[in-house]
This record gives structure tokens, sequence and C-alpha cells, in this order.
């Protein structure tokens, strides 16, 4: 029986068929007509937490046999696909968490499914992506080093012609975040998929992250939103998963609807970023990027909660330390 026979009449699939669906995906010599079709298969499959941790495994593995590792580093990213066209927040949330002393090393990419994806907006805002053997000496420098997915993962780039194709998120929008080259002790995770958090927690949890908190934003976002009661699953090495909300409201910050936070192309993002990064934007804008500065300095185990996260958050912006993390990043080349 074929792969893509057995994908599509949802059969289990054993660790070396995910292997073979990795392998064929990131191939460059398989057709885009094969590809297509699997990875729409395999996207609207009935996929486990078992399959998603073999195929981001074999994903990680095409490249990095040992991943590199930088101690208790976190990332923030949303895997996209909402449909929302917000400003780039969790991009403008790792200058306000690395700020706070907190290695980032956050992965990225350019836009799938939105009019600006991070690198877009790195690329406006002249911060240069670091390359992966560069990570370690520019977040010693600088606390905060930005990879481009398809810079830390060449084979990617046969792949995203046939992403493009697809109109909606593929399960590569799952992968993107979950497979940071660099074996990470802390992440925060938006998934603009409630049905997926499960799946993704225990992916993190086999990975190995200290303290990560998966998203989902209230009406849909795929980070933590101002617009109602946020799903978090918090997964702990420790005390393993347990699932809570968080209402912005419940910390002092205000209610917004989901397109208050709406954004544009990269160079309107690069301005909001920047305005907020300077303490000029006051409106919504900040207080979303300050609940979710907030989420991951608890996350990063810097503070002691949520609440303490939201204030430190608010402190970094309000003395420019968040803005001055952005100019000591700006221009850096090695």
């Amino acid at each position: 029986m074929t792969l893509l026979k057995k994908i599509m009449t949802n059969q289990s699939l054993t660790k070396e068929d995910i292997h073979q669906l990795a392998s064929l995906l990131i191939s460059e010599t398989e057709s885009d007509e094969e590809k297509l079709a699997l990875l729409i298969a395999y996207t609207m499959r009935d996929d486990s937490s078992k399959e998603l941790y073999a195929l981001c495994k074999s994903l990680i593995h095409s490249t990095y046999e040992t991943q590199p590792y930088y101690p208790n580093a976190i990332c923030v990213c949303g895997t996209g696909g909402d449909g929302s066209n917000s400003f780039n927040i969790s991009t403008t949330v790792s200058f306000v968490v690395a700020s706070a002393g907190v290695p980032v090393i956050k992965h990225g990419n350019k836009s799938i499914t939105s009019k600006s994806g991070s690198t877009d907006l790195l690329e406006a805002l002249g911060v240069i992506p670091t390359q992966v053997k560069d990570v370690e000496k520019v977040v010693n420098q600088n606390q905060l080093a930005f990879i481009s997915a398809t810079d830390s993962y060449p084979v990617m780039k046969h792949v995203q012609s046939i992403r493009r194709k697809i109109p909606t998120p593929t399960v590569f929008n799952l992968m993107g975040p979950i497979i940071n080259p660099f074996a990470l002790d802390y992440q925060v995770m938006g998934v603009y998929d409630p049905t997926k958090m499960h799946h993704i927690a225990k992916v993190l949890y086999q990975l190995g992250r200290k303290r990560a908190l998966v998203i989902h934003g209230a009406n849909g976002m795929d980070e933590a939103s101002l617009s109602g009661d946020n799903k978090v699953i918090e997964v702990s090495q420790a005390l393993g998963l347990r699932e809570y909300t968080v209402n912005a409201q419940h910390y002092g910050l205000r209610y917004a609807t989901d397109e208050a936070l709406r954004g544009g192309s990269a160079e309107e993002n690069k301005e909001i970023t920047l305005n907020i990064l300077r303490g000029e934007d006051r409106t919504v804008r900040r207080d979303v990027v300050i609940l979710n500065a907030g989420l991951a300095l608890y996350a990063a185990e810097k503070v002691t909660s949520i609440q303490d996260g939201i204030i430190l958050a608010a402190e970094l912006i309000d003395t420019n330390r968040a803005y001055q993390q952005y100019e000591r990043l700006r221009g850096v080349q090695i």
C-alpha cells in the first residue's frame, strides 16, 4: 500500500512511514504534484501527538543530528494561519523579553498565510537574521537572535512553493515553531486551532521543554488576545500538563476586539512595533504586547507569576529598555 493511500485512509503510520513522508516533502527531486497531494492529505488527517513528534524529529534530524543548545533560551512564536492579520506581536514581544535578560532565539519565516511574517518585518526593521552557527555569539552579546526558517533548514525551500499553493494552514504551520534548531528550555507557542493544543503540548513535553505555554487566543488568534478568555496549556517537566484560561482584563489590561490589533504591510508593522517599543503607542496594541511578553517572562521563569510578568513587561517598555534592545540588534553583522 502506498504512503499516500495509508494517509488518505487514516491508517496508523509507523516511524518509517513518517520518516518517508518527511523525506518526500523536503526532497529536491520529488514532483510538486506528489508533494502537494501528500501535504494536503496529511493536513486533513486526524493526526496524533505521536505522529507529530515523529515528524518534527525527522525534520530536525534532516539537518541537525545533534541540536545546538543555549542554556535557558526561549522562543516566542505562533503557528500563523488564524486569519487575523494582526501586526507582528510575537516579534515585538521578543525584543521586550530579551531586554529582561532572557536569552531569546526566535525561529521565523516569511509570510505564508499573512501580509507580513516575522522575517519580512525584520527586513523592514534593519535586523539581520542570524546564521545558526553564529547564534551563540549573537545571544552572548545581545540576548536575542532571529533565525530564518529557510536558513536554518535549507531543505525547507523545496516545500515553500507547495505551501503557497494551499490557501489554508498546513501541518507545517504547526511544526514551524516546534522545530527551532536549538533544543530550547522554554517556549511560548500560539496555536490557531484549539484541537491541536494537546498534541503540541505533548510534543513540547517530549522534546524536554522545562516550561512551555501553548496558547489559543480568544476568538481564534494564534497568541493571547485582549478579546476574552485565552486557553492555555502549561507544560512542565516537573508537573506535566495543566490547563487554564488567561483574561487580559483580570490583569488590569484593556479589552479590545481582535480587529483592533490588525497590522498591514511589513513597513506598516515596522512603525507599529517601533512605536510600541519607544513607548509612543499607548493603545491596546501596547496592551497585547505586554500581555504576551508577561506570559513569556513567566514561561521563562524570569518571574513567578503571570501578573509579575505583565508588570515587568510594562516596566521594560516604560524605561526604554525594550527599545534599546532593538537598537543593539539593528544592523548587527557577523
